[in-house]
C-alpha cells in the first residue's frame, strides 16, 4: 500500500478524484468553481487593457456566474475582448497542468493569488465576490504557510482541474442557453451583436475551442496509466 501512495501517477488521479468530487457538491463544488468565473472575467480584462481600453467592473456571483464591464473604442476591439474568456480559461488551464508536470507548483498558485489581489484592489466590488477573493487568499496563504508539497501539490491539482473542467462544461452551457434563449447568452450574444452572426454558431466556436485545449492538456499531461 506505502508503494501505490508512492507512484506520482496513482498520487495524480486519486488527487483528480478527489477534486471532481469537490467541484461538483453542491456548496462547496459552486465555491471552488469560482476560480473558473475569476480567470474567465480577468481575461476579459486583460485582452481589454491591452487594446487600450477601460476596465471598470468586476462582479463574481455565488452561482459561479460573473460579468466584467469594460469599454474600447471601436467594434473589432469590443469583438476581441468579448471572444477572450472562454479561450483564456482553457490557456490557463494548459499552462497550469504543464507547471504541474514540471513540479512547479508555486507557478500554480503565486499567478492565482496575484490574480486575486489585483481583483481585490482594482475591480471587484460585489458583497460576494469581496468574500470569495478574501477567503481564496486566506486558504491560498495557509498553503503557503504550512509548505507541505503533497498539499501544494493537491490545492494546484483542484483549482487547474477546476479551471480545465469548467472551462468546457461552461460553453457546453453556452451552447444549450444559445439554442433555446440567444438573447441570454452572455459572450455569444454580445459577439452576435457585433458580427450580426448567430449567438449559436459563437456558442459551436467557443466549444470547438475549449474541447481542444482540454484535449491537448490531457494528452500531454496526464501521467499515461499504461
Amino acid at each position: 500500500m506505502q508503494k501505490i501512495f508512492q507512484n506520482q501517477t496513482v498520487i495524480f488521479y486519486i488527487l483528480l478524484g478527489v477534486s471532481l468530487v469537490i467541484s461538483r457538491l453542491p456548496l462547496i463544488g459552486r465555491y471552488f468553481r469560482g476560480i473558473n468565473t475569476l480567470i474567465h472575467e480577468s481575461g476579459h480584462a486583460f485582452i481589454a487593457l491591452i487594446l487600450s481600453g477601460n476596465v471598470h467592473r468586476i462582479d463574481l456571483s455565488s452561482d459561479t456566474s460573473g460579468s466584467v464591464i469594460t469599454s474600447t473604442d471601436n467594434g473589432f476591439k469590443r469583438f476581441l475582448v468579448s471572444f477572450s474568456g472562454y479561450p483564456f480559461s482553457s490557456i490557463v488551464a494548459l499552462l497550469f497542468f504543464y507547471f504541474i508536470n514540471q513540479n512547479a507548483y508555486q507557478y500554480v498558485l503565486y499567478p492565482l493569488v496575484v490574480l486575486v489581489l489585483l481583483n481585490l484592489i482594482l475591480y471587484v466590488r460585489n458583497l460576494y465576490g469581496v468574500f470569495w477573493l478574501l477567503t481564496f487568499l486566506i486558504l491560498s496563504f495557509s498553503v503557503i504557510y504550512l509548505n507541505k508539497q503533497l498539499l501544494w501539490y493537491g490545492f494546484s491539482l483542484l483549482c487547474t482541474f477546476i479551471i480545465l473542467t469548467d472551462s468546457v462544461i461552461s460553453t457546453i452551457h453556452l451552447l444549450i442557453i444559445s439554442f433555446k434563449n440567444p438573447k441570454t447568452a452572455g459572450d455569444a450574444k454580445n459577439i452576435a451583436d457585433i458580427t450580426h452572426l448567430p449567438a449559436i454558431f459563437w456558442a459551436f466556436i467557443f466549444l470547438f475551442i475549449s474541447g481542444f485545449l482540454a484535449y491537448k492538456t490531457i494528452y500531454l499531461y496526464f501521467p499515461k496509466i499504461i
